[in-house]
């Protein structure tokens, strides 16, 4: 989740939470300043009669009896809720009640005074009030996120514009990043430290890929002159069969260390991604062409080839690389298969499947795809065909895998 959505909808539940706190903070504190007041309003009602016993007694509205002479009782006073029945407009319920219940002597009387206040007027009152300073709240909240929001969408642009152009970047274009500026100092520092950073990296690239291709054509001459030289030892009549053997060993040991050397140039070349020409490439066709060059090794082991198609199959990629992958199946299928087996090579516009029969293989199927891992013990072969595949997979974002049922290997590429 992007850090902005993340605020933004940390704020969203922090609004949430603060407005149902300040509600209801508003609604039990107005019910209990109501309800004190009630209280208060219920006992100066109280006092009030009290006083007209006692000295405007007696009262000219109604004749209050003895309580005392029917219950004795000590003189208390106290408050508690009740259900009142009452009609009205012909309309029949029970409404609640706030009661206050004094029992005092008076002019040698004891008296039982009743005072009642209706709890639900009230109860709409606190509701009214609560409503009304909710929704203030509730608008005071809105426009300060739509504020902020504003403010964090205005401070973050530059962050998620600098990130997408990180993203981006590529050493190979040997070109120094553009970081949008930013207001903010931890902000700025980052672009500063990200500008240093990447302009370091375009310097250990370039030099190691100049390091790379130098060494590799540097190493070139002195092999080719010692695979000459080698030669021209072998042609010669005055050895004998020793110097020859010891000549020809030379002379293979020269040609196998100038061919791992190409290879790892060229490896190096695509995980430096210099293969950069992209065409549409008609698969069956490279097939084809990769079947018969490799014929007379096919005859040679004596492999029955069975190609399945059912449609022209074109992706888009760089013919060369493509080339290479193609090669490297078919030659590894060749290689590792049994005299007498077959192979087969199936397409379709999802991916291209290379199968052979064989021996089980003695490794994981992962680490047939990594530098110098390999099932022949041939001399010839250095364990980096399938490494070369994986990485020109890699860089294209296609998916390589293989597996092993019913003795027989299947390489699978997932365009």
């Amino acid at each position: 989740m992007k850090l902005f959505e993340k605020t933004r909808r940390t704020h969203i539940i922090y609004s949430v939470i603060i407005f149902i706190l300040s509600g209801s903070i508003v609604y039990f504190t107005l019910k209990n300043i109501v309800s004190e007041k009630q209280d208060e309003k219920l006992l100066w009602d109280k006092e009030l009669i009290a006083r007209k016993i006692k000295y405007e007694y007696p009262l000219p509205i109604f004749d209050v009896e003895d309580f005392k002479s029917k219950t004795p009782i000590k003189d208390t006073l106290y408050f508690k809720d009740t259900l009142i029945y009452q009609v009205v407009n012909n309309i029949e319920n029970y409404e609640l009640y706030r009661q206050l219940t004094s029992v005092e002597t008076l002019q040698g009387k004891t008296y039982r005074i009743i005072t009642r206040s209706s709890i639900m007027r009230n109860q709409d009152f606190i509701l009214g009030v609560t409503l009304a300073v909710g929704i203030i709240i509730f608008i005071m909240i809105l426009t300060v996120y739509f504020v902020n929001s504003l403010a964090l969408r205005k401070v973050w642009l530059p962050f998620y514009h600098n990130l997408e152009t990180l993203k981006n970047f590529s050493a190979e274009n040997n070109k120094p990043i553009e970081l949008k500026e930013s207001e903010i100092d931890e902000f700025q520092e980052l672009n500063n430290s990200l500008s240093k950073l990447t302009t370091k990296i375009n310097s250990d690239f370039n030099n190691l890929k100049e390091f790379t291709e130098n060494a590799s054509h540097e190493m070139q001459t002195p092999l080719a002159i010692m695979q000459s030289k080698s030669e021209l030892l072998l042609q010669s009549e005055n050895l004998d069969e020793g110097q020859i053997s010891q000549i020809r060993a030379i002379y293979q040991s020269v040609q196998r260390l100038s061919k791992l050397n190409k290879t790892l140039l060229l490896l190096s070349k695509i995980e430096n991604r210099q293969f950069k020409d992209v065409e549409v490439i008609q698969v069956n066709q490279v097939i084809d062409k990769h079947l018969e060059i490799f014929e007379d090794f096919i005859e040679n082991k004596n492999l029955k080839v069975d190609m399945k198609s059912t449609l022209e199959v074109e992706i888009e990629a760089n013919p060369l690389l493509f080339d290479m992958i193609i090669s490297n199946l078919i030659s590894n299928a060749i290689k590792h298969n049994v005299e007498g087996g077959h192979i087969e090579v199936l397409t379709t516009n999802l991916f291209v499947s290379v199968s052979n029969s064989g021996i089980p293989p003695k490794i994981e199927s992962e680490a047939l795809f990594e530098r110098f891992k390999k099932e022949s013990t041939a001399s010839n072969s250095f364990g980096l065909g399938l490494a070369i595949v994986k990485k020109i997979c890699d860089n294209n974002d296609w998916k390589i895998t293989h597996s092993y049922v019913e003795d027989q290997h299947n390489i699978s590429i997932y365009f």
